[in-house]
């Protein structure tokens, strides 16, 4: 029963967040009452109905996030210290030394995990 429900509830929410994450990224200022809301939200649950009634496998999806997320968290990573480094952008609030080599090994380690999870997923390690 937890399991279901562990389900039902996270294929609602999903697909909420979403919503919220394009409501944000696209400046709608739209309340969950308005169309645009409702459409992403709606959108993002029947990609998830749909893909399943076509018998794709969740461990398959699971698993291609995961090595998405290996590879791209990384290389966003290494972007955003690169970003938050230019004066340009951050002026007088760009990163302190202490904050790069806090940033340095941080990347590090999460290099050193997603090289582990896509090893993991195509069973290498």
């Amino acid at each position: 029963i937890g399991l279901f429900a562990a389900g039902i509830t996270s294929a609602i929410t999903a697909p909420l967040a979403a919503a919220y994450v394009a409501n944000s990224c696209f400046g709608w200022n739209a309340k969950v009452t308005d169309l645009r809301f409702r459409v992403v939200w709606m959108v993002v649950l029947f990609i998830g109905v749909i893909t399943l009634s076509f018998g794709i496998r969740p461990i398959v999806i699971i698993q291609f996030a995961q090595v998405a997320n290996g590879l791209l968290l990384p290389i966003i990573g290494i972007i955003l210290i690169w970003i938050v480094n230019k004066a340009s952008v951050l002026g007088n609030f760009k990163n302190s030394i202490w904050q790069n080599i806090s940033a340095i090994i941080i990347i590090i380690l999460v290099i050193v995990l997603g090289a582990k999870s896509i090893f993991t997923v195509f069973g290498i390690l």
